[in-house]
């Protein structure tokens, strides 16, 4: 079978792709570099090979101008789209976070620190504080307070700080996208897998609170799910980005060259 095709079914298939989601996701990692605007014909040609209808894209358009995270302009019989600041901010904020090189613990300074207040269960507040702050934290209401030096974090603190349902994603991400990976994989089905990528992995960042490397278990994915990420981006990225140059239009006609490295993500 098709790996893309099958990659495609199997996403719709566990967590159902949000078309206008999937559509910011592709402005940030791909658009935004370019220019900033696209016509809506790429888009369209993008989402339908991953099955996703030209009414479904149109629909999805509609909400996000509305909403105002993106702006409409149109030349003669041709739309084109670009974020607007409000669409733009959340996501600059987050690049980031999403191609970030893969963090390393410090276990040469510092404190942790923990709450537990009734409420927070089942999941209490940890942090990680300087070693000149010896303080701790301020919390109303009856809880419970343990700190200690960072070199020295209890087992059943890393298992509490790795949820079982984090650790399932990263491993689901991995699953989904190892067919593809060593694959020769050209043309638009490229850019469709790079996006899908950059869309799962976004979605795991900040749908669950971010664990520190101090605090992973011996067997947390997160690293694992990092090197794979990032290997598989650098691998369809030039037959992606081929793929731009080829096919993607704006309102100048074809989109200029990216205004950054793209090979310098993740590292």
């Amino acid at each position: 079978m098709d790996p893309v095709a099958q990659l495609i079914d199997r996403l719709n298939g566990t967590n159902k792709l949000r078309v206008w989601s999937v559509i910011i996701t592709f402005f940030g990692d791909a658009i935004v570099p370019r220019g900033g605007s696209v016509s809506a014909r790429t888009v369209q040609n993008l989402l339908q090979r991953m099955g996703i209808e030209a009414g479904a894209v149109r629909t999805a358009f509609s909400r996000l101008t509305t909403d105002g995270w993106v702006v409409r302009d149109k030349l003669g019989r041709s739309s084109f789209y670009h974020l607007s600041p409000t669409g733009l901010r959340p996501f600059a904020e987050a690049t980031d976070r999403i191609y970030a090189p893969l963090p390393v613990p410090d276990l040469t300074n510092g404190l942790w620190s923990l709450s537990f207040r009734q409420e927070d269960f089942p999941k209490p507040h940890l942090t990680r504080k300087g070693a000149d702050n010896n303080r701790q934290p301020i919390v109303a209401g009856d809880a419970f307070h343990l700190s200690g030096n960072i070199q020295h974090i209890p087992d059943w603190m890393k298992d509490m700080s790795c949820p079982k349902d984090h650790r399932q994603s990263y491993e689901a991400l991995i699953a989904a996208f190892e067919p593809i990976m060593g694959v020769d994989v050209a043309g638009i089905d490229a850019q469709v897998v790079r996006c899908l990528l950059i869309h799962e992995w976004r979605r795991i960042l900040f749908q669950f609170d971010k664990v520190e490397p101090e605090f992973w278990t011996q067997d947390w994915p997160e690293a694992q799910c990092h090197r794979f990420v990032s290997t598989l981006y650098q691998q369809v990225l030039p037959a992606s980005e081929a793929w731009m140059d080829a096919e993607a239009t704006g309102p100048e006609g074809p989109l200029p060259p990216p205004a950054s490295d793209l090979t310098s993500r993740f590292t």
